[in-house]
């Protein structure tokens, strides 16, 4: 089944990499659709319609050299631009959703210590915003290719809805295998036990046609969940990190230093790309 993502372009040159990503991590990329989406700020100092204008032409440029590098013709890519009403964030959020796109992705450029503790970049304000779609994040890479999935369990919804997505973006693409992790901290009392958790992301992934040859689980010890992930992510070499996140308004000391797991795993993972399921 083909799978159709929305790939948001800003203009901080950090585009390049979603699109080396998609290029390289899946072994079919023409079975995926690619629409290439560009917000104009409302305010650009070139103006709106010159605004729209370097949009579309960027967009063109990224959509010929990844047809250069890819197997894809070109009705597999379609671009699209707008200009801000208001919020950027907001315009890829309307769009998301409109679209009933598989995944929403961004590049994502590495931040500096003093940016790592106050990003207000556009993808950290995307998992504060209230949407029902996937979100991806596409640092530069180390290492092209890489290959496999860590995908993080905890309890919840969101571990089976990020479950539910691996399972189905990879259901047709036997090339990557799937790690369960499951992070166990000895000081505290969790709801539910590893081998639970492992059951039921198994069944998921197996209902998604994922075959149980692809499937291998791992327990770590870690007080600090994000910690022990990042540590495993770069242990393991995976091409991506994928976790869920409930839905929640920022608490007063979120709004200075946001400590959630994949808020950590947003500023912090490098070489993988990090897949969130809200």
């Amino acid at each position: 089944m083909e799978k159709h993502f929305l790939v948001c372009v800003c203009d901080d040159g950090a585009e390049s990499y979603s699109i080396m990503f998609m290029r390289d991590f899946f072994n079919f990329p023409c079975d995926l659709r690619l629409t290439l989406f560009y917000v104009a700020p409302q305010n650009g100092s070139w103006g709106v319609s010159n605004s729209i204008t370097k949009g579309t032409n960027l967009l063109k440029k990224i959509k010929d050299n990844f047809l250069a590098n890819s197997f894809c013709s070109e009705s597999k890519v379609d671009i699209k631009s707008t200009t801000s009403r208001g919020a950027i964030v907001r315009e890829f959020v309307q769009e998301g959703h409109k679209g009933l796109y598989d995944a929403v992705i961004f590049g994502q450029q590495s931040l500096s210590a003093f940016e790592e503790l106050f990003d207000y970049s556009i993808p950290s304000r995307m998992i504060w915003e209230d949407i029902n779609f996937p979100l991806w994040f596409c640092k530069y890479p180390h290492e092209i290719p890489k290959k496999d999935v860590l995908l993080c369990l905890g309890s919840g919804a969101p571990s089976q809805r990020i479950t539910d997505h691996v399972g189905y973006v990879l259901n047709e693409d036997a090339a990557h295998s799937i790690t369960l992790l499951h992070v166990h901290n000895r000081k505290k009392k969790q709801k539910e036990s590893s081998k639970f958790l492992f059951e039921e992301a198994r069944v998921n992934l197996i209902a998604n046609g994922i075959e149980e040859s692809r499937i291998t689980q791992k327990v770590v010890e870690g007080s600090n969940v994000a910690k022990a992930i990042h540590a495993e992510a770069l242990r393991g070499h995976y091409s991506v990190v994928a976790i869920g996140r409930d839905f929640h308004d920022k608490t007063t000391k979120e709004k200075l230093l946001p400590e959630s797991v994949s808020a950590q795993l947003l500023r912090k993972l490098e070489g993988a790309a990090l897949w969130i399921s809200k």
